[in-house]
This record gives C-alpha cells, structure tokens and sequence, in this order.
C-alpha cells in the first residue's frame, strides 16, 4: 500500500480484511463516511436482498461475511519459506 500511495495521486483508504470480517458494521461505517455517503443498515446486510444478482460471486453475496479464511493461509506456511525470503522482512 506504501507503494500505491506513494506513486498514485488519489486519496485511498486502507481497509484491513481481517479487522472487516471480525467488525463489519465498524469497518463499513469508515468507509461509508469516508466516501462521504450518508449511512444505510443495508451495508451490512447485503445478504438479505431479494434483488438478482447477476455475477460470479452470487453466492458470496448471498451469504453474511464470515471469517473463516482469516489466517487460512498458514495452511501453507510449509510451503512457502522461499517466498518469504526473497520477500524480505515485512
């Protein structure tokens, strides 16, 4: 994100995806407000619409957020150590 912001000149916010998952009303509500949107319970209740839904991710969209994939990648922690050598520290 340092990059990003550092190189593109628009304002960004950043959005932390496991801070969301575990606290979405809050993380919505910033978002909301920083786009400068009035609020709308219906953020966070996406999953309750009865509208169609036509793209690939409507059964996401059908379903509340939910955390399970938050630290799924250490799954794979094993396989990666190359990766996060030629990485470096974060």
């Amino acid at each position: 994100m340092a990059h990003w912001q550092e190189h593109l000149p628009v304002r960004m916010l950043e959005v932390d995806y496991e801070r969301t998952v575990l606290d979405l009303p809050v993380v919505a509500r910033e978002l909301i407000d920083w786009i400068g949107l009035p609020g709308d319970d219906r953020c966070v209740e996406f999953h309750t619409t009865a509208r169609p839904i036509r793209t690939a991710s409507v059964s996401q969209v059908r379903q509340p957020v939910y955390a399970r994939s938050v630290d799924r990648w250490q799954n794979y922690e094993p396989l990666l150590p190359e990766l996060f050598e030629r990485l470096g520290p974060s």
